[in-house]
Parts: C-alpha cells; structure tokens; sequence
C-alpha cells in the first residue's frame, strides 16, 4: 500500500513540474515576434476584465470589474464599472483621470504612476515595447494553455512597485488573457481579460472625458 501511495505522489509530482516548461532562448526569440507580429494586427480592442487583489492585510481578496477599450497606437480607456467608478483615460500625450464623475487632466508628475500602468496594458496590446530588456527579464515559459512570460523589473521607478509581472497569452490567439502584478510586500494583483474584440469600430468618445 505504501508503495502504491509513493509511486502517485512520484507521479502526480512529475505531472506538476512538467506542467510549467521554460523556453530556450531560440524558442523565446520566435515566440516574441509572434506575438509581436499578431499584435501588430490590433487596431482595436475592446473587452471586460476582472480584477482579484490579494493583500496580507486582508482576510478576503478584493474583487473589481470593468472594460478596457485601446485604439492603436495610443489611446486606452480603463474604467471600473463595480463596486466603485473610476476611470483612466490615455489619449497620445494627454492622461485623464475620473473619479466621483469629476474629470481631472494630470500633469506629468501626478501621472506617472497611471501612465506607467497604462503603458503597460497598450504594450500587451500593440507589442511595442513589451519585452524591452532594458526594462525587463524576460523568461518564458509552455504553461500548457498558455505562454507565460515572467517580467522582473530592471528600471528604478518599475522596481519601487513591483517584484514581478507575468503576461499570460493564448496560445491560439497569441492575445493576452491575464496579467498578475506581484508587489514588493507580496501584495498580488491579478488581472483577467474576458469577451476580448478585436478591430471593431470603437466610438472615438471614450477616448474624451465626457
């Protein structure tokens, strides 16, 4: 009987590391202009995301929805929906925040935490920039239903916020399902994409602060 039991766990075991695999370095670089070129394609996106955080404070994660509209090459509008309304709008240089249903255009200090995050989003959107190893590590992983990229960060501003990014991508659609934002006290924000379109009309209003 025990043997029994050790040769599951010795299985079960093997199944759970060979679950995760890393890629090498050719597999990365072709991987990266794969996803780059089927970015590239994206005019348009529209979808709704949910969003978890997980904090050591809390007994319960926090739980929060809302949609992600982005026009190439610049402008994205990313606005909670529930349980609060607040919503950032990038729009080429300009960034504009909503809160209480009062719109505020930021200067560039008071947005460069938003416009940080925002850059982000647009990058796994349109490809640009994502994989920068002058701001990131890059590792990639076969996580089995789908690419994974493990992002420590490089640059100073991107160090004070965050230990670690991860950039979940389909592996079909080579788009981005999900992002996990790991913070320097282990706080963990996990953000998943769903209903995603693309390249349909978008009406050029959510880009303003009407």
């Amino acid at each position: 009987m025990k043997k029994l039991v050790l040769s599951f766990l010795f299985v079960a075991l093997g199944l759970f590391v060979s679950a995760q695999t890393q890629l090498s370095s050719t597999q990365c670089d072709e991987l990266i202009t794969s996803i780059t070129k089927s970015a590239a394609s994206i005019q348009t996106m529209q979808c709704r995301f949910v969003q978890q955080k997980t904090m050591s404070m809390l007994a319960e994660p926090t739980v929060s929805e809302g949609t992600l509209y982005y026009a190439a090459p610049d402008k994205m509008r990313w606005e909670y929906t529930s349980p609060y309304q607040f919503a950032l709008i990038v729009n080429g240089a300009q960034t504009i925040r909503i809160r209480d249903g009062k719109a505020e255009t930021l200067d560039a200090n008071q947005g460069k935490m938003y416009r940080g995050m925002a850059d982000l989003i647009m990058g796994s959107a349109s490809g640009k920039k994502l994989f920068d190893t002058s701001v990131f590590d890059v590792m990639f992983y076969d996580d089995g239903t789908c690419w994974k990229a493990e992002m420590t960060p490089k640059r100073r501003d991107m160090k004070r916020m965050f230990s670690q990014l991860v950039f979940r991508f389909n592996k079909q659609t080579q788009i981005i399902d999900q992002v996990d934002f790991v913070e320097l006290k282990g706080d963990l924000t996990t953000i998943h994409f769903e209903s995603i379109q693309l390249n349909d009309a978008v009406d050029e209003t959510v880009f303003s602060n009407f």
